[in-house]
């Protein structure tokens, strides 16, 4: 089966055998609905692997000085955020990422973040559990499309997402403290190129929105967000962004 391109595992393994990585022509590997804990260590003889799809969250182990990067990898996803992860990333072992979702598990995630400046080529990212964003240089600039799921949506990451200038696509997915209110503050230089901005099931009190944030915005989707708050003026700048060019759903 040395041939093989494409192979997808269903199901829910927790464990891949070490001698899938023999197959040395796999362009894409499928485990979306895996437990994984960790991938093999021989996962870095998969030199022509462009596309792995992880359950997540799982670990990549660290690669040996022996080893070559995955210069082919084009999406990587469900990798856990930990001491290996940040390493790798750090060390450009991706170094021709376009598409990467994330686990943060409350790790410290500041020099991990730092090191995406690496992945020149990253244009979409999704994080779950993201507690911390410290400065926009944890994003490369290229950044188009990003997704946050249960994240810590303080001023200070607003402030660094809406700094990211090629930023099209913005979707906040859920909180996990409901007892803690959220406050988005966009100023009047915030998120410029947006088009698409999503909130899903947030426990958002107030949206501040500046003149002239959000200009380009063309679709605005709002659901389960029951405590919004949001000055009718505001409202009404959104509304004009919208007329005749894009799309609101609240639901």
């Amino acid at each position: 089966m040395v041939l093989l391109r494409y192979l997808r595992i269903s199901g829910a393994p927790d464990v891949i055998p070490a001698s899938i990585c023999s197959l040395w022509n796999l362009v894409t590997l499928e485990l979306r609905t895996s437990k994984i804990k960790c991938l093999p260590k021989e996962i870095w003889m998969l030199e022509k692997l462009r596309h792995l799809y992880l359950g997540g969250p799982t670990s990549i182990p660290r690669a040996r000085t022996d080893d070559k990067a995955l210069r082919n990898l084009q999406v990587l996803t469900g990798i856990a955020i930990n001491q290996d992860t940040e390493y790798l990333f750090a060390k450009d072992m991706f170094p021709n990422l376009r598409k990467l979702g994330l686990h943060s598990l409350e790790w410290p995630e500041t020099g991990l973040l730092s090191s995406l400046r690496h992945l020149h080529h990253l244009q979409t990212l999704k994080i779950y559990e993201l507690f911390q964003l410290p400065s926009p240089n944890s994003f490369h600039l290229k950044l188009t499309n990003v997704t946050l799921v249960h994240a810590n949506l303080s001023s200070t990451a607003t402030s660094v997402l809406g700094s990211l200038p090629y930023l099209r696509i913005l979707k906040l997915q859920g909180f996990r403290r409901e007892c803690i209110e959220i406050y988005l503050h966009c100023n009047e230089s915030s998120f410029r190129q947006l088009d698409v901005f999503e909130m899903v099931d947030l426990w958002i009190s107030y949206w501040e929105l500046g003149k002239g944030a959000m200009s380009s915005l063309r679709r605005l989707v709002i659901n389960n967000c029951p405590s919004l708050i949001m000055r009718p003026e505001e409202l009404y700048m959104v509304l004009d962004c919208l007329a005749g060019f894009g799309s609101l759903t609240s639901l």
